[in-house]
């Protein structure tokens, strides 16, 4: 059974009809997909993913990333920025929250 497929066909709009058409099979084929143990061949399974533009593990369940690009949009991390982020996870909470406000007013005056 592929979890999220009712789901995204639903937000989508789409029946299992149109959806069946859209990927060259039955209607049967999209309800046992959806309904029952069922599944797809991995290029099936891809063309799905592409038509909702969500990763193939959100698909069938074994993530909770929906979109596809999600990890290229991740931002990459100077070696500073890094060290930085490490400092500060050894920080006692009290000192975080005084850091906070510290760079929250210097931003403030930028």
């Amino acid at each position: 059974m592929i979890k999220n497929l009712q789901l995204l066909r639903s937000e989508k709009g789409l029946s299992q009809q149109k959806l069946a058409e859209m990927l060259n099979t039955t209607q049967q084929n999209i309800f046992k997909y959806e309904k029952t143990p069922s599944e797809p061949d991995i290029a099936t399974l891809i063309k799905i993913a592409d038509i909702f533009n969500v990763t193939v593990d959100y698909l069938i369940g074994n993530s909770e990333i929906k979109e596809k690009n999600a990890k290229l949009n991740a931002v990459i991390l100077t070696e500073k920025e890094t060290r930085h982020i490490s400092l500060w996870r050894t920080l006692p909470d009290d000192i975080q929250e005084s850091m906070d406000a510290l760079i929250s007013s210097i931003k403030k005056d930028v």
